[in-house]
């Protein structure tokens, strides 16, 4: 009996992941592939719907109980700690690649600019959120949060 509910949620969520990573760089398919693999894992695992995976949750995977163990002063997982820190524009390590990509230094990315970044040249029109010809890190950030699964809160 609980299986076609499980479908019938993981269904919607499924999809709205694996369209979510289409719309990534063209490049880096395997990892994807591997992310949207791991939120449709988290999903169905998250047997009481609450968000997050507790110890009971992950008992058996290996891989998820060795994530758990790195949490600090924290005994469950939320989606956020499965997702691929390297794959979506954040924080220090994009405002670094940014600044040096931006030459003339006016806090925007032009065309020729955002070549020296090459997923945000591949994606230049998609990221230009406002059609003024230029990239910010607003920009940027607005774009990745369009991107991501709304996260509930436990």
């Amino acid at each position: 009996m609980t299986a076609p509910i499980v479908i019938r949620v993981l269904g919607p969520l499924a999809l709205a992941l694996s369209s979510m990573a289409l719309q990534a760089a063209p490049g880096d398919k395997t990892m994807r592939v591997y992310s949207t693999r791991m939120e449709t894992l988290f999903i169905r695992l998250d047997v009481n719907g609450d968000g997050r995976l507790d110890a009971s949750e992950v008992q058996g995977r290996r891989a998820l109980s060795r994530v758990l163990k790195r949490q600090n002063n924290r005994s469950y997982l939320l989606l956020k700690d499965l997702r691929l820190q390297d794959s979506s524009p954040s924080g220090p390590r994009l405002k670094r690649h940014f600044r040096k990509a931006d030459l003339d230094q006016n806090h925007r990315l032009n065309r020729q600019e955002a070549k020296r970044i090459p997923w945000i040249s591949l994606n230049f029109n998609a990221l230009d959120g406002d059609r003024d010809g230029s990239v910010t890190l607003e920009e940027l950030w607005n774009h990745q949060r369009s991107l991501a699964p709304p996260q509930r809160l436990p």
